[in-house]
């Protein structure tokens, strides 16, 4: 830790203090006389001299081996905020590699192929993060993943497979969606200058980085209802099973909702229709041990995805905070 005492210019009168900044972090950053660094105060009170600010609307690049764990190495660079990424060989690319190529970065928004050659692909994020609001990306999300469940709930009812292979088609849209958020997160967090750019404070970007996983997962559990996608469901049970359905869809809504727009009276709902849920699972839970069938394994697995999304939606609301 360094303290540094601040200096005041013109006498007791003048209007400018200063500080004399370390010299060690001042060599670390590459930087020299007449070079900008922006001054930027946090809610805290805290100061944060940052020199990254003035290069934040730069492209960054990066290189990766078509040989590595390419799925793997491209994820980590766009998550990591990427703009261009050059995938270089030493031997010729070929086709087969570059099919893969294509595949993978189908998972991710704005990801295209601008330029290549016998021993290099160059794919580059075509989309400025400032300019896809985080919070209307999540509530599409959120949106998909409301809608997988509610159809995955219909494919099992009905043993509709044709709809449960749809279900689990969009979860990839749901992917895509994570991945875009996740790296407009994590820029706003590296940059403030594209925090401001977003209007969200990094307190906020945590919450929603938590957030967007809950979706995720959620977008996940409803893929494992449609997979349970068999004969059609009797429908004394369908009426047990669909008003802890509705119940679970009405608590994600207003729990993403709360997110953006603080209202305590939804907090409560959540909170307590969870705990109903919970209740009336162990009640259909019991009822179904108590008269086994064939199908008794998957209904079972089904009650426990719609407790595991309630958990979530109740996980979700957790994080919202009154607005000030």
């Amino acid at each position: 830790m360094n303290i540094r005492r601040l200096q005041q210019t013109g006498g007791k009168d003048g209007s400018s203090f200063l500080i004399i900044l370390p010299k060690e972090w001042v060599v670390r950053q590459s930087l020299k006389k007449g070079d900008p660094v922006v001054v930027s105060e946090r809610e805290d009170g805290c100061l944060i001299i940052d020199p990254r600010l003035p290069k934040a609307g730069e492209r960054r690049t990066t290189t990766v081996s078509i040989h590595s764990n390419l799925r793997w190495s491209i994820t980590s660079k766009y998550l990591l905020g990427f703009d261009e990424i050059r995938i270089v060989s030493e031997t010729p690319i070929t086709n087969s590699q570059r099919e893969e190529l294509t595949m993978i970065i189908k998972r991710f928004v704005a990801l295209e192929v601008t330029d290549e050659n016998d021993y290099e692909l160059v794919v580059q994020c075509l989309v400025d993060p400032s300019t896809i609001p985080v919070n209307k990306a999540m509530k599409r999300m959120n949106l998909i993943a409301t809608r997988m469940l509610k159809d995955a709930l219909t494919a099992y009812y009905t043993g509709n497979k044709v709809l449960a292979e749809e279900v689990q088609q969009r979860d990839e849209e749901v992917d895509r969606l994570f991945f875009l958020i996740v790296r407009e997160l994590r820029s706003a967090i590296q940059y403030p200058s594209i925090s401001e750019k977003m209007n969200i404070k990094p307190v906020e970007a945590l919450d929603f980085r938590l957030a967007v996983q809950y979706i995720e997962r959620i977008a996940d559990l409803a893929v494992d209802i449609a997979s349970h996608t068999r004969e059609p469901v009797n429908q004394s049970l369908v009426n047990r099973i669909d008003p802890l359905a509705e119940r679970v869809r009405e608590m994600l809504t207003g729990s993403v909702a709360n997110l953006f727009k603080f209202e305590p009276e939804k907090v409560s709902w959540v909170m307590e229709a969870e705990k109903g849920l919970q209740r009336d699972a162990a009640r259909l839970r019991e009822m179904l041990i108590k008269n086994p069938s064939p199908s008794s394994q998957a209904h079972l697995l089904v009650i426990d995805s719609l407790q595991k999304i309630g958990e979530a939606a109740k996980d979700i609301v957790d994080l919202a905070l009154p607005q000030e």
